[in-house]
């Protein structure tokens, strides 16, 4: 109790700062504004000019592009460790070093190539980024202040700058992203197919001849970084399985089929007398169930009706590893043949939506039997404890599995459940300038957190999910509910925010392939790696809206 009570007061003395960076900046007359004018190449900076220094610009490649940064507004900053990490509004703010007549500066371009937003571990946990690396800062400005990064610490004095972009008007390599700002009341059809298009051609290019994705990749530099998720890939099949349906590409249904076959082909193996998804011993259910989801969605959109030989499998395997109570045992132990009883973040809910899914291609009532056993056992006793209706877990495959059952098995209260957990969402989603980063949508707490997009996602699934539940209740009593427009809402501006931010094409000068790019979905503003769940759940989102738009 003590640590959590610790956390809680750092978090607040954090939102403080914060919020104290965000409001202390002082406008720079324009006389006095530095201008950084830097020449960019591949995503790599190539030539660098601060005009008023005194010293001539160096030439610069013909096929460069020169941006110039100006500050317009500046605040002093505090060179404590902690408080100067949380000193500048990412991808706002850059930082200015000054020792004696001498002054450094890093803009926030040359931060955002370094990667140095978000990436400070502060407290909590190891993944948890948060303001700006200071060890970046001091060594860019030693190197340019011929000092140690000791030195600069000792003797320095810091400022953030909040700068402004100019980039010259050119013909950019791929389509350049519309001026009109997308917000829920300007969200129209054409944003969010564009935006799927954009998504799907994403994943289909990023595929190789075996049908396994990039998995993560670096946007600034096109480089891919190791590891792998199977059931992230199973999602992203899933995702692509869902655009062909909606945008009729025969290249995306293609991708689906290449990215489903090596799953059926070297991933599912035998468990027992099941046949499960696993790359060594220890299966998990999660693999398993998103394998389901997405082969269900491929015989579904009649892209490859032989996958329901793996479907009727899949299913089974599921089935075997529930309990008489309806939650599931998340592991399996191959060598041992038997399941491992313990209980991991999503799985319960990812394994009820795909026997739901799977019951439909299948038509076996054990499959529908064993997904309402379940989503009871998920929004009823499975959170029977003191507090309960004031403490939420990640819900998103929950209330998608409320929706897929209403037509066969209504749950009231799934629905209640999820309209509940739905308001206490709406309440961490930010408005209009409620945030110092463009976040109007997105969901989180105060301005320490750079809003990321894939809460927004997987929260704007949940709410079409449970706007589609709530809409067919409606059609079924004749009673309006009035949860109706706050779920409209909510998803509106969720969709609206992933689509300001999804890479169309982004800031080109600063990737090394701006056209691999195209359609991407970073992590957030000022986190520029791509994952390929980030896409999977903005896609699935967006199709999710699309399905709604057909039914108004």
């Amino acid at each position: 109790m003590c640590r959590v009570l610790l956390l809680i007061a750092l978090a607040g003395l954090l939102s403080f700062v914060a919020s104290c960076t965000h409001f202390s900046l002082r406008d720079i007359p324009a006389a006095e504004r530095m201008r950084v004018v830097i020449a960019w190449k591949d995503g790599v900076a190539v030539g660098r000019h601060v005009m008023g220094n005194g010293a001539a610009p160096e030439p610069v490649p013909a096929d460069s592009t020169v941006v110039t940064e100006e500050g317009v507004a500046e605040a002093p900053m505090s060179s404590l460790p902690g408080f100067f990490e949380l000193g500048v509004v990412p991808g706002r703010d850059g930082v200015a070093v000054t020792v004696g007549a001498h002054t450094s500066v890093m803009t926030v371009d040359e931060l955002m190539s370094a990667r140095a937003y978000d990436h400070t571990q502060m407290f909590a946990e190891a993944g948890l980024g948060l303001g700006v690396d200071r060890a970046v800062v001091l060594a860019s400005a030693a190197k340019e202040l011929g000092m140690t990064a000791q030195e600069v610490e000792s003797r320095a004095s810091f400022r953030r700058i909040r700068f402004e972009r100019h980039v010259p008007i050119a013909v950019p390599a791929v389509p350049a992203q519309p001026e009109r700002r997308v917000t829920a009341d300007t969200l129209t059809a054409d944003d969010v197919h564009t935006a799927v298009k954009d998504a799907s051609r994403y994943l289909s290019r990023n595929l190789d001849a075996r049908g396994r994705f990039r998995y993560l990749v670096e946007a600034t530099s096109d480089k891919e970084i190791p590891g792998y998720s199977w059931p992230r890939h199973a999602g992203a099949t899933f995702f692509l399985a869902q655009a062909a349906a909606v945008e009729h590409e025969p290249i995306i249904a293609y991708a689906s089929l290449r990215a489903a076959a090596i799953i059926r082909d070297e991933r599912m193996v035998p468990c027992g007398e099941h046949t499960c998804i696993a790359e060594d011993n220890d299966a998990e259910i999660g693999s398993a169930a998103l394998a389901l989801i997405a082969f269900t969605e491929i015989v579904r959109g009649d892209i490859d009706a032989s996958y329901r030989t793996q479907i009727k499998a899949l299913a089974e395997f599921l089935r075997s590893q529930q309990r008489p109570d309806g939650e599931f045992q998340h592991m399996y132990d191959r060598a041992a043949q038997k399941p491992i009883d313990i209980q991991l973040l999503y799985f319960s809910g990812e394994a009820t939506l795909a026997l739901a899914r799977a019951h439909r291609i299948t038509n076996d009532p054990r499959d529908l039997d064993a997904a309402v056993r379940g989503l009871s056992r998920l929004v009823g006793t499975g959170w029977h404890f003191f507090g309960d209706r004031y403490y939420f877990s990640e819900e998103h495959w929950t209330c998608q599995a409320l929706e897929d059952l209403w037509d066969r098995a209504p749950n009231r209260e799934a629905l209640t459940f999820c309209k509940r957990w739905h308001e206490y969402q709406r309440r961490l989603q930010y408005g209009t300038n409620e945030h110092a980063m463009d976040a109007e949508g997105a969901f989180g707490v105060g301005n320490f957190v750079s809003p990321r997009l894939t809460p927004a996602s997987s929260r704007g699934e949940a709410a079409g999910a449970t706007l589609l539940a709530v809409m067919r209740d409606e059609a079924q009593t004749g009673r309006l509910d009035p949860e109706r427009a706050a779920l409209t809402r909510e998803l509106d501006s969720a969709i609206a925010f992933v689509v300001r931010h999804q890479f169309r094409p982004g800031p080109t000068h600063l990737f090394a392939s701006p056209q691999v790019m195209q359609g991407a979905m970073p992590g957030s503003a000022v986190d520029w790696q791509i994952r390929i769940d980030y896409l999977q759940h903005a896609g699935s989102m967006m199709v999710r809206w699309l399905e709604i738009q057909n039914l108004r």
